[in-house]
């Protein structure tokens, strides 16, 4: 080895030391003023958090029931709210938008018959989808279900009229009875009866019942919807017994049916 290679085998150790210890007096001398930054970080953070959150609340004070709003004389509060509605979800609004094209100003008109009509192209688009589907599987059952699913949907939301709705509500019963023949079940028994009721088909409401009668009859929504039946043709006489029925029996009713029991008691 050469005598030259040496001297940096003896003073690498020694340099080591050396670093090591400048490193530890940097950090202690350094180290307050690291602790000013730290805080001062924390204040700008907290500023930044209030001005994120003030205007927030400051909006909630401003906020008005989309009904009301209708009402007020302030033009172009009900267009930004129509606006706001269309840019949102116009889906969630659609009986105010129904009660906008009623309004004063041609303008919120426009606006909510334009949401209204964007709704109802994008449900017609799903409409045609699914019917193109069940065109080639007729028997397929998740699919009936889908489809049942669908129309029950597109129904509650009131775009369809007239002929239109008469169209899809046969439909719908239709692919209901068909979904009962593979397996029978309350829910879609409630379905039935229920379009059934909308479409003025009392016969086969009866029908409807009967079959539930024998299979839920301690079930609240078969008595309900019992009751709505007999009032829909006015049988006073057959609705008292019912009532009647529903107590001696001592019927189950959750607070919702207990209300509507109340409610045709008086």
């Amino acid at each position: 080895m050469k005598r030259y290679l040496i001297l940096p085998v003896i003073f690498v150790p020694v340099w080591g030391m050396i670093c090591v210890l400048l490193l530890h007096f940097q950090i202690f001398f350094h180290q307050d003023k690291k602790r000013e930054i730290g805080i001062e970080k924390m204040k700008i953070n907290e500023e930044i958090y209030r001005s994120i959150i003030a205007p927030k609340e400051e909006s909630d004070r401003n906020i008005v029931p989309l009904e009301e709003v209708l009402l007020i004389d302030e033009a172009a509060m009900r267009r930004d709210l129509i606006m706001n509605v269309l840019n949102d979800d116009p889906e969630n609004y659609i009986d105010m938008l129904k009660q906008a094209r009623m309004n004063d100003d041609v303008e919120v008109v426009h606006y909510a018959i334009t949401g209204m009509v964007e709704l109802s192209k994008e449900y017609e688009s799903r409409l045609q989808k699914i019917e193109y589907r069940y065109a080639k599987e007729p028997e397929n059952q998740q699919l009936i279900s889908e489809y049942c699913d669908f129309l029950q949907e597109y129904l509650s939301q009131g775009l369809l009229e007239g002929q239109m709705e008469l169209v899809q509500r046969n439909q719908y019963i239709k692919l209901l009875k068909k979904k009962l023949k593979f397996k029978e079940d309350l829910h879609t028994y409630v379905c039935l009866a229920e379009n059934q009721m909308q479409t003025k088909e009392y016969e086969q409401v009866l029908k409807s019942l009967e079959r539930m009668d024998k299979k839920w009859h301690r079930n609240e929504e078969y008595w309900i919807l019992r009751i709505r039946y007999y009032v829909e043709l006015k049988q006073g006489k057959e609705l008292k017994e019912t009532l009647e029925q529903i107590q001696q029996e001592h019927i189950y009713l959750s607070a919702k049916g207990k209300e509507a029991l109340a409610f045709w008691q008086e």
